[in-house]
């Protein structure tokens, strides 16, 4: 399940829309257990998409997303019995 969620990823960075990725990363972290791969699609998307001044100021926001992201997945994960 892990290659399969590898694929969407690239595939939606590369063609969709931004939010669609952004989806298939929430489910990635919430199902499989540490997904750290997430903060390389995070570099990855700031790479390819991020401007030079970013949002106010900040230019790793989709970096930022996908740490936050684990974080709290890693965090509700402990909490839920699944």
């Amino acid at each position: 399940m892990r290659i399969a969620f590898h694929i969407a990823l690239i595939l939606s960075l590369l063609y969709l829309p931004w939010w669609v990725g952004a989806i298939i990363l929430v489910c990635a972290c919430f199902l499989l257990e540490r997904f750290y791969e997430a903060v390389l699609y995070g570099i990855l998307t700031d790479a390819l998409y991020g401007t030079g001044f970013g949002s106010h100021g900040f230019e790793y926001m989709a970096t930022a997303f996908s740490v936050a992201l684990i974080l709290s997945a890693s965090f509700m994960r402990s909490r839920f019995v699944w």
